[in-house]
C-alpha cells in the first residue's frame, strides 16, 4: 500500500512515513502525555498550517524571481530582494508575480510592486 501511495502522491507518502516515526517516537509520547492529546495535536495543526502558509510565501517569491530574473537583468532584480522578502502576503506575491509577467520594463514593475506595497 505504501508503495502504491508514493507512486500516487508522494507528499502523502511522506507525510505517511512521518507520522508513523513521529507517533512511535519517545518524544512524542512524552509530549503526548506532558501537554493532553486535544492540546499537542492542536499545536500540531497549527505547526503543520504555519508550514503551509510558509511553503506558499516561498514558493509565491521563486515564482516571481524567476520570471524578473528572466525578463530583466538578474542583478538588479536582486536589489528589490528585500523589499520582496518583506511581503508575507500570498495574495500579494500572486498579484506581483501576474504584474511581473506582464510589465514590458523592469521600472513598470517597480511601480506595481509600489502600488501593491503602499497602496498608493
Amino acid at each position: 500500500m505504501v508503495l502504491v501511495l508514493a507512486q500516487f502522491c508522494p507528499t502523502h507518502a511522506k507525510s505517511f512515513f512521518i507520522e508513523g516515526i513521529v507517533q512511535e517516537s519517545s518524544v512524542f509520547q512524552q509530549l503526548l502525555e506532558a501537554t493532553g492529546k486535544e492540546h499537542f495535536e492542536r499545536g500540531l495543526q497549527l505547526g503543520l498550517q504555519q508550514g503551509t502558509e510558509l511553503g506558499a510565501r516561498q514558493t509565491a517569491r521563486e515564482f516571481l524571481f524567476s520570471v524578473l530574473d528572466y525578463k530583466f537583468d538578474a542583478f538588479t532584480v536582486r536589489l528589490l530582494q528585500p523589499a520582496l522578502e518583506e511581503i508575507n502576503d500570498v495574495n500579494v506575491l500572486k498579484q506581483l508575480h501576474v504584474a511581473a509577467l506582464k510589465a514590458e520594463s523592469l521600472e513598470s514593475f517597480v511601480a506595481d510592486l509600489d502600488i501593491s506595497v503602499n497602496g498608493s
